[in-house]
């Protein structure tokens, strides 16, 4: 029994079949064929049944596959403590986040540096395609980003929601978009719109599969995006954590609109990002594990009261 042949065994569940994880883990097919036939030999008994659509685990294979999930979770947790114990935790840590998401980090990094006065940070604001990147280059050790449909098809990340927020239309008060109840994607195309760091032109492309929402301003000054509102100028998609924390609605001449895709809520989810093989230093790890999603309205309740 070797520890690949547990990799081979988990990646094949995850991905739905024998090709997919060999393209995952960047090994050949065969490979991990003759390793899974080696191991049901083994064991006398199949652990996948082969379809034609892919394969899916037996009932034995579930069990086996769970444990081999542990048994990897656990050797990561070792190969830490022994990066640890040969002195190569360090006092410096590389991070990037959305602007969203700066001040919720920032409070996480205070109380981290309490505990840790010699702790040396380097942080940075970038979108999330750049977050991505820099995870998959091993530049930063953990990325706070935007979930997209790209995060979550990369075998090699491992990403940890920390936040979900609902997703609403600033819009003038007289504007007619304001009357709605809901809006949808589709209501808001050839419509002049502020994008708030870009994160939701993006989320909004990938829903149709194209460029069809062009911006006319990005920007992360939201004095800006709620002047530009309040003027009737232009239209902004903005996270419902951000109207509460900059009381965009105060002035009485912007309403905020919920909006909708596929006929539920449209949420944006910020999420921790790493890389699967290599080992977090204890400093990022204990970050990690402190970070609780906050509720946007800074009362602790868990439900927020409608806008």
């Amino acid at each position: 029994m070797q520890i690949e042949q547990l990799r081979y065994l988990v990646e094949i569940a995850r991905s739905g079949s024998v090709s997919a994880a060999a393209r995952n883990l960047h090994v050949s097919q065969s490979a991990i064929s003759k390793s899974l036939l080696r191991f049901e030999d083994h064991l006398g008994s199949p652990l996948f049944i082969r379809l034609q659509s892919g394969v899916t685990p037996t009932e034995t294979g579930k069990r086996i596959i769970a444990k081999a999930d542990e048994i990897l979770e656990q050797l990561q947790e070792f190969d830490e403590w022994i990066e640890e114990c040969k002195g190569a935790a360090s006092n410096k840590i590389s991070l990037a986040c959305v602007p969203l998401f700066t001040p919720i980090l920032s409070e996480s990094l205070e109380l981290l540096m309490q505990n840790n006065p010699k702790l040396q940070i380097d942080i940075t604001e970038k979108k999330s395609k750049e977050i991505m990147q820099d995870v998959m280059q091993h530049v930063i050790h953990v990325g706070f980003m935007v979930v997209n449909p790209n995060l979550t098809k990369e075998p090699d990340l491992k990403c940890n929601v920390l936040l979900e927020s609902n997703m609403y239309v600033c819009v003038n008060k007289r504007n007619l978009l304001a009357d709605r109840e809901q809006l949808y994607p589709e209501d808001l195309l050839n419509l002049s719109l502020i994008s708030y760091n870009c994160n939701m032109v993006d989320w909004l492309n990938y829903y149709f599969n194209d460029d069809s929402f062009q911006y006319s301003v990005v920007t992360n000054n939201l004095d800006y995006i709620k002047r530009k509102v309040a003027q009737d100028a232009a239209i902004s998609i903005i996270p419902e954590l951000v109207i509460r924390n900059h009381n965009f609605l105060e002035n009485g001449n912007i309403a905020a609109v919920k909006l909708m895709l596929n006929d539920q809520p449209f949420k944006m989810q910020v999420a921790s990002v790493r890389l699967k093989k290599y080992a977090l230093p204890r400093i990022v790890r204990d970050l990690l594990q402190n970070m609780k999603a906050p509720d946007p309205s800074g009362s602790g309740a868990s439900v927020l009261a409608p806008l």
